[in-house]
Order: C-alpha cells, then sequence, then structure tokens
C-alpha cells in the first residue's frame, strides 16, 4: 500500500473560505468511491477559486483538466484513492522556433522548482 504523506495547510491568497474541505479532515478509505469522489470535487472547486478552469474527466471522473484562461499550459491530474496523484503538465508549441538555451533554461526553471510540499 502507499503511504500517504500529510500536506501542510496551504497559505494562499485565494478565496477559499467558501469551498467545504471537510474531506480533507477525514482518512483516506482505499476503495471508497463516494469520499474519492468528494475529494477530486473539493479538488476541483479549490482550483475553481483561485481562477483555473476545471474540465472533469468524462471517462475518468479522477481526471482533472485544469488551465488558466488565456495560459499557456494544461494540467492533467490524476488523483488516486489514498489522494495521491500523478500529473502532467502540457505546454504544446509554446516555444518559440530558434529560442536560445538560456531562454529555454529560464523559462524552465521555474516550473521546475515549485515546491509541492509548500
Amino acid at each position: 500500500m502507499t503511504e500517504a504523506h500529510a500536506l501542510p495547510a496551504p497559505i494562499v491568497p485565494y478565496d477559499w473560505g467558501g469551498v467545504d474541505t471537510s474531506v480533507d479532515d477525514e482518512t483516506p478509505e482505499l476503495l471508497s468511491e463516494d469520499q474519492l469522489d468528494r475529494y477530486v470535487e473539493t479538488v476541483a472547486e479549490l482550483l475553481r477559486s483561485a481562477g483555473l478552469d476545471v474540465d472533469t474527466g468524462r471517462d475518468d471522473p479522477t481526471h482533472l483538466s485544469v488551465r488558466r484562461s488565456g495560459g499557456r499550459f494544461t494540467l492533467d491530474l490524476y488523483i488516486r484513492d489514498d489522494r495521491s496523484t500523478e500529473w502532467a503538465i502540457e505546454g504544446g508549441d509554446e516555444v518559440s522556433e530558434g529560442t536560445t538555451a538560456v531562454r529555454l533554461a529560464s523559462f524552465l526553471v521555474p516550473l521546475m522548482t515549485v515546491d509541492a510540499d509548500r
């Protein structure tokens, strides 16, 4: 069984006060579809309240596709019943032809230096 690590409470300036996050107080119950559905919906609501566009997967209700209106990236997020996730960021052809190495690296470093545990 995968060990579920507790994440610290986020300190962010988003309007999350109106989102019911009581599912966070529950111990993850593996194979509990009801709890997983509520958890996924809570994550989706939090992301929406932060101003992001969120589409839920039609074939896979644990799949969220997240983007910012006019943004450069799409985040595909797959949430497991132990609350771990698998995700990928898709940027398409967002870096122009002939981009210098320094410019490419300066574009990628901020994406890779975000600490997910904060």
